[in-house]
């Protein structure tokens, strides 16, 4: 155990280093005359607190607040206000389902996407038989991913399937989005429908171009890296800035995406984006598409059904490892990919189709049995922490971040994954006077700021810490500043001998 503790403080102090430095640690190193001076050091715990609760008391005086610094060196309390209180945390939930999936699935886990069929033999290049497309649920997917493992029905000489095509979606059920998620964020790609089918995030990007002349048709620009249903553009050019310009999207895959409305002359775009909420009927009409662009025949229907229990496999498309799956949504706080691990954590741990309601049972069980979390009203209903119903205690996520931290067999792909203050992800932008020396997920929705995560001391003592604020929806800039505050403090806090 201690040895795994040495290791992980050393590669903690070593990331703290600046490349650039690094790579020419041999030359001589130019200083200039600081223009603003730094924060003084805060010397003993008693000083730290003084300080915390100051910023906290100026900062955010009306909000409900859990604060808990934890030193990862020596195991002792630094601070600790309301740490037993059940708060919403926002996105710092995916800690959680961070840790539950390094933990169950294992860092090299990958996402399988299979083309089977129960046909024995290929007759003048056709299948004789049934075509099973199986979805896994893999949040990477892509329909570049799809084309290419369907190109393996040619390279084996197949032109035509006697049977039927059956998408097989039963690895998650049907409710597709998470409990509580506000109505509002069910049209944002942030909140895309969880499926066993989920092909580019759920998600079509597109761009609509102005015409340089008043009165004709605007343009629409798509990508061949997606697949889209067919789109009626009736979108018009209206001289000048028009600020009573805008867009209108409408959609029935049965008959395509319809977008109207105008943009003023210039030669520039307006980016739009489509969830596809209509997951099934997607499907179909992508993998139709597919085996037409690919001049393969169907002589049975394109459907939906499961896949028999001895099929042949005819291909196979594996994700990338669970632990790059886990830096992205760390370091992007991406919803959907935090979604499908919550569900198939709970197919595979429960061996039921993954949903929701599994979903909880399986992180809750996972972070109680093999990281010694206390579960007690711990309330983990989407994995992404979308939902404004989630709860968390401030103690309950210092326990996963501690284990995390002396456990080498997650500990890496964590803790590498979390976002790296002004330097990449939801925290690029935030304490550049303190870059490198903070790894923490950000949370936040309506009323809601939170962070968790790990700090290195004056002294190079690694820290742990939870922040989280539950107030007023207007306040959300307020409480970054005063969680930045925070941890620019234990970036200063010295122990003392």
């Amino acid at each position: 155990m201690r040895l795994v503790y040495l290791i992980v403080s050393i590669w903690m102090a070593c990331c703290l280093v600046d490349p650039a430095v690094a790579k020419h640690k041999h030359k001589p190193i130019q200083r200039h005359p600081a223009i603003v001076s730094a924060p003084p050091i805060v010397y003993g715990g008693a000083q730290l607190a003084s300080q915390l609760n100051y910023i906290i008391s100026t900062g955010s005086p009306n909000a409900d607040f859990g604060v808990y610094v934890r030193s990862m060196q020596y195991g002792d309390q630094l601070y600790a206000r309301n740490i037993h209180t059940l708060f919403t945390p926002a996105s710092t939930l995916k800690v959680l389902t961070a840790e539950a999936a390094l933990l169950f699935l294992k860092p090299e886990y990958r996402f399988a996407t299979q083309l089977l069929t129960d046909a024995s033999t290929v007759k003048n290049g056709v299948l004789q038989g049934n075509l099973y497309i199986v979805l896994s649920g893999d949040p990477s997917l892509t329909y570049n991913d799809l084309v290419e493992l369907m190109i393996n029905l040619r390279s084996q000489q197949i032109q035509g399937i006697a049977g039927n095509v059956y998408i097989d979606n039963t690895a998650y059920d049907q409710s597709f989005y998470g409990p509580g998620w506000v109505w509002k964020d069910k049209n944002y790609c942030y909140a895309a429908p969880i499926s066993a089918s989920i092909i580019n995030h759920n998600c079509l990007p597109f761009k609509v171009t102005s015409s340089k002349v008043a009165g004709r048709a605007a343009q629409v620009e798509t990508s061949p890296r997606f697949f889209y249903p067919t789109i009626r553009n009736y979108v018009v050019t209206k001289s000048g800035r028009s600020r009573a310009c805008s867009l209108h999207l409408s959609s029935s895959l049965s008959s395509g995406l319809e977008i109207d409305g105008c943009m003023p002359t210039g030669a520039y775009a307006w980016g739009v984006s489509y969830v596809v909420t209509d997951v099934p009927e997607y499907n179909r009409a992508l993998f139709k598409g597919i085996l037409n662009q690919l001049s393969i025949k169907t002589y049975g229907t394109v459907t939906f059904g499961t896949a028999p229990q001895r099929p042949s496999m005819i291909a196979l498309h594996a994700s990338k490892p669970l632990s790059d799956l886990i830096n992205d949504m760390l370091k992007k706080s991406d919803n959907v990919i935090a979604g499908a691990l919550f569900k198939k954590l709970g197919q595979l741990y429960t061996h039921r189709p993954g949903s929701w309601e599994n979903g909880s049972v399986a992180v809750s069980q996972i972070l109680s049995r093999h990281a010694g979390v206390n579960t007690s009203g711990l309330r983990i209903l989407d994995g992404s922490g979308l939902s404004p119903d989630n709860l968390a205690t401030p103690a309950q996520m210092m326990q996963v971040l501690d284990f995390a931290y002396h456990h080498g067999v997650i500990s890496d792909p964590f803790i590498s994954a979390l976002p790296i203050a002004g330097i990449d992800g939801t925290l690029k932008h935030r304490m550049g006077n303190i870059a490198r020396k903070v790894r923490a997920k950000t949370g936040t929705i309506s009323g809601v700021v939170s962070l968790a995560g790990y700090v290195v001391s004056a002294n190079k003592e690694p820290l742990a810490f939870v922040i989280m604020f539950n107030g007023n929806k207007g306040m959300t800039w307020k409480y970054k500043e005063t969680e930045d505050k925070i941890a620019t403090a234990l970036t200063r806090y010295k122990r003392q001998a």
